[in-house]
Protein backbone atom coordinates (compact mmCIF):
# COMPACT_ATOMS: atom_id res chain seq x y z
CA UNK A 1 0.00 0.00 0.00
CA UNK A 2 1.59 3.05 -1.14
CA UNK A 3 0.89 6.28 1.46
CA UNK A 4 -1.20 8.79 -0.08
CA UNK A 5 -1.03 12.15 0.77
CA UNK A 6 -5.06 12.17 1.69
CA UNK A 7 -5.99 12.36 5.44
CA UNK A 8 -8.15 9.27 4.61
CA UNK A 9 -5.05 7.26 2.79
CA UNK A 10 -2.67 7.91 6.23
CA UNK A 11 -5.41 7.18 8.55
CA UNK A 12 -5.75 3.97 6.72
CA UNK A 13 -2.47 2.92 6.84
CA UNK A 14 -2.05 4.01 10.34
CA UNK A 15 -4.83 1.43 11.41
CA UNK A 16 -3.08 -0.84 9.09
CA UNK A 17 0.16 -0.39 10.97
CA UNK A 18 -1.17 -0.44 14.28
CA UNK A 19 -2.86 -3.95 13.55
CA UNK A 20 0.53 -5.74 12.16
CA UNK A 21 1.99 -4.51 15.63
CA UNK A 22 -0.61 -6.19 17.50
CA UNK A 23 -0.21 -9.28 15.77
CA UNK A 24 3.59 -8.70 15.78
CA UNK A 25 3.53 -8.47 19.51
CA UNK A 26 3.21 -11.78 19.58
CA UNK A 27 6.10 -12.94 17.99
CA UNK A 28 8.92 -10.22 16.70
CA UNK A 29 9.14 -7.02 19.05
CA UNK A 30 11.69 -5.20 16.53
CA UNK A 31 8.91 -5.18 14.01
CA UNK A 32 5.70 -4.39 16.40
CA UNK A 33 7.75 -0.91 17.80
CA UNK A 34 8.35 -0.34 14.07
CA UNK A 35 4.19 -0.47 13.04
CA UNK A 36 3.63 1.53 16.26
CA UNK A 37 6.20 4.26 15.90
CA UNK A 38 5.02 4.52 11.93
CA UNK A 39 1.17 4.39 13.46
CA UNK A 40 1.49 7.03 15.86
CA UNK A 41 3.54 9.14 13.41
CA UNK A 42 0.31 9.09 11.07
CA UNK A 43 -2.15 9.37 14.01
CA UNK A 44 -0.59 12.67 15.11
CA UNK A 45 -0.75 13.67 11.28
CA UNK A 46 -4.66 13.15 10.66
CA UNK A 47 -5.66 13.94 14.09
CA UNK A 48 -6.75 10.83 15.31
CA UNK A 49 -6.28 11.83 19.41
CA UNK A 50 -8.19 8.54 20.44
CA UNK A 51 -6.52 6.19 17.94
CA UNK A 52 -2.73 7.89 18.66
CA UNK A 53 -3.55 7.37 22.98
CA UNK A 54 -4.11 3.44 21.67
CA UNK A 55 -1.13 3.33 19.90
CA UNK A 56 1.37 5.40 21.69
CA UNK A 57 0.20 3.42 25.11
CA UNK A 58 0.92 -0.03 23.02
CA UNK A 59 3.95 1.47 22.12
CA UNK A 60 5.22 2.36 25.20
CA UNK A 61 3.91 -1.81 26.17
CA UNK A 62 6.68 -2.69 23.39
CA UNK A 63 8.78 -0.44 25.36
CA UNK A 64 8.91 -2.31 28.20
CA UNK A 65 8.83 -5.96 26.47
CA UNK A 66 11.91 -4.20 24.91
CA UNK A 67 13.47 -3.65 28.04
CA UNK A 68 13.11 0.16 27.93
CA UNK A 69 11.03 1.89 30.49
CA UNK A 70 12.46 5.06 30.23
CA UNK A 71 10.71 5.20 26.79
CA UNK A 72 7.60 3.88 27.87
CA UNK A 73 6.66 6.37 30.31
CA UNK A 74 6.01 9.58 28.07
CA UNK A 75 4.41 7.01 25.42
CA UNK A 76 1.72 5.98 29.00
CA UNK A 77 1.70 9.67 29.98
CA UNK A 78 0.58 11.49 26.51
CA UNK A 79 -2.01 8.34 26.72
CA UNK A 80 -3.52 9.15 29.45
CA UNK A 81 -3.30 13.15 28.81
CA UNK A 82 -5.19 12.42 25.12
CA UNK A 83 -7.77 9.73 27.10
CA UNK A 84 -8.44 12.17 29.62
CA UNK A 85 -8.86 15.42 27.16
CA UNK A 86 -10.47 13.66 24.01
CA UNK A 87 -13.14 11.03 25.78
CA UNK A 88 -16.35 11.55 26.63
CA UNK A 89 -15.94 9.75 29.83
CA UNK A 90 -14.39 7.19 31.83
CA UNK A 91 -13.36 3.82 29.29
CA UNK A 92 -11.66 0.61 29.41
CA UNK A 93 -8.65 2.33 27.38
CA UNK A 94 -7.91 5.00 29.90
CA UNK A 95 -7.78 2.30 32.59
CA UNK A 96 -5.66 0.55 30.67
CA UNK A 97 -3.12 3.06 29.87
CA UNK A 98 -3.95 4.24 34.21
CA UNK A 99 -2.81 0.12 34.56
CA UNK A 100 0.38 0.24 32.26
CA UNK A 101 2.10 3.72 34.00
CA UNK A 102 1.09 1.82 37.09
CA UNK A 103 3.06 -0.94 36.67
CA UNK A 104 5.83 0.50 35.10
CA UNK A 105 6.23 3.08 37.86
CA UNK A 106 5.70 0.47 40.33
CA UNK A 107 8.59 -1.46 38.93
CA UNK A 108 10.77 1.22 38.71
CA UNK A 109 9.98 1.51 42.29
CA UNK A 110 10.44 -1.85 43.92
CA UNK A 111 14.47 -1.33 41.50
CA UNK A 112 15.07 1.30 43.43
CA UNK A 113 14.43 -0.19 46.85
CA UNK A 114 16.14 -2.88 46.21
CA UNK A 115 19.45 -1.14 44.98
CA UNK A 116 18.73 1.14 48.35
CA UNK A 117 18.85 -2.33 50.38
CA UNK A 118 21.80 -3.26 48.61
CA UNK A 119 23.80 -0.70 49.96
CA UNK A 120 22.49 -0.44 53.12
CA UNK A 121 23.30 -4.06 53.46
CA UNK A 122 27.20 -3.41 52.04
CA UNK A 123 27.50 -0.66 54.97
CA UNK A 124 25.37 -2.52 57.70
CA UNK A 125 23.10 -0.01 58.24
CA UNK A 126 20.33 -2.35 60.31
CA UNK A 127 17.77 0.42 59.87
CA UNK A 128 17.83 1.45 56.06
CA UNK A 129 17.82 -2.53 55.55
CA UNK A 130 14.53 -3.00 57.44
CA UNK A 131 13.02 -0.17 55.79
CA UNK A 132 14.28 -1.07 52.17
CA UNK A 133 12.97 -4.74 52.63
CA UNK A 134 9.49 -4.14 54.18
CA UNK A 135 9.03 -2.19 51.21
CA UNK A 136 10.13 -4.72 48.48
CA UNK A 137 8.16 -6.84 50.18
CA UNK A 138 5.11 -4.79 50.69
CA UNK A 139 5.72 -3.83 46.50
CA UNK A 140 6.08 -7.98 45.95
CA UNK A 141 2.33 -8.39 47.10
CA UNK A 142 -0.77 -8.34 44.36
CA UNK A 143 1.24 -6.80 41.41
CA UNK A 144 4.15 -9.61 41.38
CA UNK A 145 1.71 -11.73 40.00
CA UNK A 146 0.15 -9.63 37.03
Amino acid sequence: MTLGSEPADRLARANQLRELGESARRRDGATARRCYEEAVTLFRAVDEPLALAHAVRHLGDVYVEEGCPDLAEPCYLEALQLYRSHSVGPSPNLANAIRSLAVLRWEQSRALWEEARDLYARFSIEPGIQESSARVSALSGPLATS
